[in-house]
């Protein structure tokens, strides 16, 4: 009679911290601001004396309300991350090299209610950031392969089919992305009789999700159509409430913008005296007209595409080509006059904001009337749609570290090799603790990088300065810059498409110096709305070397 052998029973095998590091089954991160941190952390942890040193290197910066926070390597500080295996048995010794298949760490991002998202992949693509529920858990191995592997039964057609429904599930073709953790070498690992791993932790990437972006999962319910913020967000005539507009039954002038957003002392040339006296008093009813059209050509133009988009706009231009706005009778008129609404808008835009001439004089409506419920309804989903797109176009691809203020964990994992033909087991640690990832303009405590400014007053150094970039200056450009200083400070300089294009050398060291001079010039002017300078600027003066002291 044939009997089956039962597999030798291993002790359960515990991940963490080294133990005599930190008392927690979470990964120990490091921070480390030398350049060669790795061979340094490696040497440490031969010894007991050298695992204390680095316990005061343990990542401990908190930010305002008081979460761990890590800083990316353009700040000059790295972050490791250390764990130990060790079996749970009695005396609790290390495990054996030789048992471990592989390791990984897993950076996973928090979500709004605190639950885990992996960074996924599926058959070669980025997927983003997805829900952990998506894999099955928290604890479900990240490797596609190897989860359906364990759901095997070792009948060949039950696994065909298994595999079969795994290809054709979004889910179980989902990949998490995992952090390599390399075992210590084996000195290391003998000198601390501890059986070792490390990993870097990564706070930048430049991977890209292939996920189309969004508003957010969440969108619908903080900035939905439905919402009173994008509602009230909306200028008055988008919100289908009716809006005044300014000058009616008049012609559109492109100087009306430069009146009412950029008066100087004379009036633009194409607008009567009595326009430009209107537009420069704040609280007469064409001014103030005038500003909330022009948010309603910027909103339209900008925020939607309303003029320039493809079918993402389609609903929304049908609904402005549905609206007549009413004309002025003028004089010997009787019959009532109307203009499609989406017509007016477009060509307002152009010669108001995009400064663009018309081979046609464009009239000035009396009103944006009223709408009806119905159609206001219709109108806030065609513009959410048209931001929507909008967003997506300019957003671009999420990356995985985009999101500002977002939370992440750590978790480890060790696999042991297989055991008489079963699949490698996985053994896990638990999440860190929270985190953030400092912004790139954030301090880290490093020191400032230094560059050094040439002497301008040495004119010898500065002949020596020879031209290093050179600049392609087209007629236009060279039109107005030759021409004179004071005109050009005054806004008079004039440009041109007649000339030649010019070539320019400069030495970057002395752009340098104008960008240092106008650098403070702006601060100081900045200071008196920010009171910044305090913070930001700290000048110490020291001895210029070489240079002997007085009566030395």
């Amino acid at each position: 009679m044939l009997t089956r052998t039962q597999p030798h029973p291993h002790h359960p095998v515990l991940i963490g911290a080294p133990r005599d590091m930190l008392a927690q089954r979470c990964p120990l991160i490091l921070q480390r601001s030398d350049e060669d941190f790795i061979e340094s952390t490696l040497a440490d942890l031969r010894s007991a004396a050298g695992r204390a040193q680095l316990q005061s290197l343990r990542a401990r910066t908190v930010d305002a309300k008081g979460q761990l926070k890590l800083f990316q390597p353009i700040q000059r500080q790295f972050h490791l991350a250390l764990i130990e295996a060790w079996c749970d048995a009695p005396g609790a010794p290390r495990i054996a090299p030789a048992r471990v298949h592989s390791a990984g760490l897993l950076l996973r991002r928090l979500d709004a209610g605190g639950r885990p998202e992996g960074w996924m992949k599926s058959q070669g693509r980025l997927r983003g950031w997805q829900s952990l529920a998506r894999l099955g858990g928290a604890g479900r191995d990240p490797d596609a392969a190897l989860r359906l592997e364990r759901r095997a039964t070792g009948v060949a057609a039950i696994d065909r089919q298994l595999a079969a429904s795994a290809a054709a599930s979004a889910d179980e073709a989902l990949e998490e992305q995992v952090i390599p953790l390399y075992l210590a070498p084996p000195d290391v690992n003998a000198d601390a009789g501890k059986t070792l791993f490390y990993g870097l932790v990564p706070t930048v990437s430049g991977d890209l999700s292939e996920a189309a972006p969004s508003l957010g999962d969440d969108a619908d319910q903080r900035f939905g159509p439905d919402t009173a913020a994008f509602t009230q967000h909306l200028v008055e005539a988008l919100r289908g409430e009716g809006q005044s507009l300014p000058f009616a039954g008049q012609a559109l002038r492109s100087g009306w913008f430069d009146a009412s957003e950029m008066p100087a002392d004379l009036p633009p040339p194409d607008i009567t005296t009595a326009q430009w006296n209107a537009l420069k008093d704040p609280g007469s009813s064409d001014a103030r007209a005038m500003q909330r059209l022009l948010l309603l050509l910027r909103q339209l133009s900008g925020e939607f595409n309303a003029f320039d988009g493809g079918k993402e706009v389609a609903a929304l231009q049908a609904l402005l080509r549905a609206i007549r706005l009413p004309l002025v009778l003028q004089d010997g008129e009787k019959v009532a006059r109307t203009v499609v609404a989406f017509d007016f808008l477009r060509d307002a835009t152009d010669l108001l904001l995009a400064k663009e001439s018309l081979p046609r004089t464009v009239e000035m409506p009396s009103v944006f009337p009223a709408l009806d419920a119905a159609t206001r309804q219709r109108l806030k989903t065609a513009l959410h749609a048209a931001m929507s797109a909008r967003f997506s176009a300019m957003k671009g691809r999420a990356g995985r570290f985009d999101e500002p203020g977002a939370r992440y964990v750590l978790r480890a994992f060790v696999r042991l090799k297989s055991e008489c033909g079963q699949a490698p087991r996985t053994v896990w640690s638990e999440d860190s603790e929270p985190f953030g990832i400092a912004a790139w303009y954030e301090g880290a405590g490093a020191p400032p990088v230094q560059i050094p400014l040439p002497d301008a007053s040495d004119r010898s150094l500065l002949k020596q300065l020879k031209p290093n970039v050179a600049f392609v200056v087209p007629p236009s450009m060279q039109n107005l810059l030759s021409g004179k200083t004071k005109d050009l400070m005054e806004g008079k300089g004039s440009v041109g498409t007649a000339g030649l294009s010019w070539i320019c050398g400069f030495n970057i060291p002395i752009i340098t110096i104008c960008a240092f001079i106008v650098l403070n010039i702006f601060l100081t002017l900045f200071n008196l709305i920010f009171g910044w300078l305090f913070f930001i600027k700290i000048c110490i003066p020291f001895p210029k070397i070489g240079n002997k002291p007085p009566g030395g």
